[in-house]
């Protein structure tokens, strides 16, 4: 990053992941007084910068995710002078250190920018994470659920996976929520229960957050986007691996189109149904209890429901 200032953006989605982050943003930018990059939902850039973890750059590749402040401003150059701009990426509530220290020396207001936090039972978020991660391949060693929670602390003092791995450690919300209320002047948190029970009221109160009438807002059919439902593991990941070198030599000759649907099907071939052990999520359960007392305190809100999932 250069020493550069920029105004934009207004506000932030900061997650949690999988908690309807990506559903916000498709609402939200339906709205004619808000704008939301179109490319790329989750730009990064905000704890990228200074942030010794470099996974998401490695997955994503360095030309895909915005590492200069002039970079970033591009996804914003579409943004007419009455709207307001905003950004969702789900991994600034984990990595809360770095967006602050970034957005102090980047950005020309940053107390003012508004922050959206969103939340999901601590368990169920850890099931749907597991379900991606799956559904995506973004393990390297293609764990089990249960071998996936025991590696968890090991993996995170590497300090080199995807957050998407650290299920627990992405889940106790308590202390990400309470750094981004002591540092911010305007802060808004809402759960993933009210969005899928009362969407259009969760979408009116964010509305009115962000000051931009709810009115405007275009009549939908409300549905949770980027969901994992339906996720499947690979039975014989190594398997698959030395298939999919064989193949990117032997199949180059094909059409790009031809080669997706190869590999689809030769890897649905190979997968199997997620499998999520009844006793892993009671200890699960049992483990986030204090975790949502805690949460419960800092948002004054009863979370009594989480605890009966």
């Amino acid at each position: 990053m250069t020493n550069d200032v920029t105004k934009t953006p207004d506000f932030l989605i900061v997650g949690a992941a999988k908690s309807g982050t990506s559903s916000l943003h498709s609402y939200l930018s339906k709205h004619p007084d808000i704008y939301m990059p179109e490319k790329r939902k989750e730009l990064y850039f905000w704890h990228m910068a200074t942030n010794t973890n470099r996974s998401i750059l490695d997955h994503a590749g360095e030309g895909n995710i915005p590492t200069q402040l002039n970079e970033y401003l591009e996804y914003f150059e579409d943004a007419r002078e009455n709207q307001i701009t905003g950004e969702a990426c789900p991994s600034y509530l984990y990595f809360h250190n770095h967006v602050l220290q970034n957005l102090k020396e980047h950005h020309a207001n940053w107390k003012d920018v508004k922050i959206i936090i969103i939340l999901r039972e601590p368990v169920s978020r850890i099931v749907s994470q597991y379900r991606f991660v799956c559904k995506k391949q973004l393990d390297p060693e293609f764990l089990s659920f249960s071998k996936s929670l025991k590696a968890e602390a090991d993996r995170v003092k590497q300090d080199e996976l995807l957050p998407d791995l650290f299920y627990t450690d992405v889940s106790k919300y308590s202390e990400q929520v309470e750094f981004y209320l002591k540092n911010f002047k305007n802060v808004h948190v809402c759960l993933y229960d009210d969005l899928k029970e009362t969407p259009r009221k969760l979408l009116g109160n964010l509305c009115s957050f962000l000051e931009v009438d709810s009115t405007k807002l275009p009549e939908f059919d409300f549905e949770v986007v980027n969901a994992s439902i339906g996720a499947k593991k690979l039975k014989h990941p190594l398997i698959v691996q030395k298939a999919r070198r064989a193949g990117r030599l032997l199949l180059r000759w094909l059409p790009e189109r031809f080669k997706v649907s190869l590999r689809e099907k030769f890897e649905g071939a190979l997968s199997e149904p997620v499998i999520i052990p009844d006793d892993e999520v009671g200890r699960l359960r049992e483990m986030f209890q204090g975790e949502i007392k805690k949460l419960e305190i800092v948002l004054d809100r009863d979370l009594s429901s989480w605890m009966k999932k």
